[in-house]
């Protein structure tokens, strides 16, 4: 498909006899951050040239350039687990929470190592409304209905909520708009493999893009922009080292340094002493029919006083793989395991599959055909036939006793870090080698979050809390950088000593060098990054505007 003049709006690379036209904006990647980036970089009346590496789909083939080495295997998925090298990126995979950091999240904080945004939460808050709108996650308000357990809310402890996405993917949401603008070019099969800076170092010259035939091609724009995700965007940076032995923007030696996930460990069980329907388990839904869910967390005040991190607890179905349950939908859950994500399949796939507990799941299941029958034809639609998913099963409890799905930030860590390996992918670049790790104050946090949990569950009569302590601290890192939430490498800096970027995405010292990925949080905050992407995505497109004048 071509434009009046002769220019693609959207093709792919294999049918180019030469690269691609120069820009005003080049963008490198199409998930979340480029494809929001693109559309309001068009509609301010900028020229947008957007590269993606894959296609419509996953292929295989290209898919395998994400592959590489993780040092400890078991504390971090593999690498080509949660991301997607093709048309909407990772969005295809997406479960949707669209939660925004907290004002806190910006602050510097003495109890949390290298913390402190150069920018303050109004600046990126200005910009979550219409992240909002392009995640199709209703209004920018994170107001409670009501408290998660009545009469817990206080000094110590606060309800908040998330709201949820269609799950958008983000080509179904932006594809057409982009490919009828007049002033946006779409390459797919058009991968990056180097960022050749001009010779002072100063600028970036062209971006180097591996043509379908082998060829190499020099693509040129007035500015450009890395949206290729936390590890992609590090990797491009990493290799990038011709003129610049370490790399752009590595001046203070953080470029793939500071790598952040999110700590995760469904622990603990919550036994709550109010009726059984007080309890907010359940999803609920606003006017427009946005799905929304309550959960538990430490206020600000609670975080300065006891030094915690940002963290969040919700609360979870039962234990799908222990058939004494006796709920036939766990028990299904349990037998379906291998077809759902690896985040939440993993602990059913490495759990007891013998014979014996099979033949009870099935027991459970063959005793409550009525209950399991009702259930997937109503939870079933709400899933797979409406426009918009319930995002998960939620199961309340009819004993009033919840595990707790807790969620915390790291601390930046510069031992946490990405690397090259020495391997290559078939393009010739070198795969990442992973090295995330965790803190013990990370631990020592989780471990005080807990506490105030039980403590205030006691102390106000609302329930118990029952959990091994000793326990904790294996649980998170069996379950640990879980979601995919790739954060930190090119951390945000008000000086190039200790960050990649500064407070406007620019890579220091690099006059047209921009990064619109999670990979600049300075902080991980409690929240999923994908709604904070998206705003930091937008802002960009204004300066970038600004920028070109």
């Amino acid at each position: 498909m071509t434009r009046p003049g002769g220019r693609n709006v959207r093709v792919d690379a294999s049918e180019l006899n030469a690269p691609p036209a120069p820009a005003d904006v080049c963008i490198v990647g199409s998930g979340a951050a480029g494809l929001t980036l693109a559309a309001r970089c068009a509609a301010l009346g900028l020229d947008v040239l957007l590269l993606e590496a894959g296609g419509e789909r996953v292929e295989p083939a290209v898919q395998d350039a994400y592959a590489g080495e993780v040092v400890d295997p078991r504390v971090h998925w593999p690498l080509d687990t949660y991301r997607v090298r093709a048309l909407a990126g990772t969005t295809g995979l997406w479960g949707g929470r669209a939660i925004p950091f907290d004002p806190i999240d910006f602050e510097p904080r003495d109890w949390v190592a290298h913390s402190g945004w150069p920018i303050g939460y109004d600046e990126v808050a200005r910009y979550y409304p219409a992240a909002m709108e392009a995640a199709e996650a209703g209004a920018f308000d994170h107001v409670p209905s009501a408290p998660i357990v009545p009469g817990l809310d206080g000094e110590w402890l606060h309800t908040t909520i998330e709201r949820f996405s269609r799950p958008t993917n983000f080509w179904t949401r932006y594809g057409k708009e982009l490919t009828a603008a007049r002033n946006v070019r779409v390459v797919t099969h058009a991968p990056v493999t180097a960022v050749r800076l001009a010779h002072d170092g100063n600028s970036v010259d062209h971006l180097e893009v591996r043509a379908p035939d082998g060829a190499t091609w020099q693509v040129r724009a007035r500015h450009h922009v890395l949206a290729a995700g936390g590890l992609e965007t590090a990797r491009l940076l990493l290799a990038s080292d011709d003129v610049l032995p370490d790399g752009p923007g590595n001046a203070g030696g953080w470029l793939g340094r500071g790598y952040m996930c999110h700590l995760a460990a469904t622990f603990g069980i919550a036994h709550f002493t109010g009726a059984a329907r007080s309890i907010g388990f359940d999803y609920e839904r606003d006017a427009d029919g946005i799905y929304i869910r309550r959960r538990l967390a430490p206020t600000p005040g609670a975080q300065r006083r006891l030094r915690l991190l940002n963290g969040t607890a919700r609360l979870h179905i039962r234990d799908a793989n222990d058939p004494a349950h006796g709920d036939p939908v766990l028990s299904l859950m349990f037998l379906a395991a291998f077809a759902v994500k690896y985040e939440y399949s993993r602990g059913a796939r490495e759990a007891d599959r013998s014979l014996g507990p099979y033949l009870r799941h099935l027991g459970n299941i063959a005793r409550h055909p009525l209950r399991l029958g009702h259930f997937i034809s109503t939870w079933g639609v709400k899933r797979y036939l409406a426009s918009r998913r319930i995002p998960s099963i939620a199961l309340p409890a009819r004993d009033n006793r919840y595990p707790l799905e807790f969620v915390s930030e790291q601390s930046p860590n510069r031992n946490s870090r990405v690397m090259l390996s020495e391997a290559r992918d078939a393009l010739g670049m070198r795969r990442l080698r992973v090295d995330w790790r965790v803190a013990a104050a990370d631990f020592d946090s989780a471990r005080a979050t807990y506490r105030l949990m039980r403590d205030e569950l006691a102390r106000t009569g609302t329930g118990t809390l029952d959990y091994d302590e000793a326990a904790l601290e294996p649980a998170l890192l069996d379950a640990a950088a879980y979601g995919g939430h790739h954060s930190g490498t090119t951390r945000m800096s008000a000086t190039p000593r200790d960050g990649v970027v500064d407070a406007d995405c620019r890579v220091h010292g690099v006059a047209n060098l921009h990064v619109a990925s999670a990979a600049v949080t300075p902080t991980s905050s409690q929240a999923n990054p994908t709604l904070t992407v998206i705003a930091l995505a937008l802002r960009l497109a204004d300066h970038l505007k600004e920028r070109c004048g």
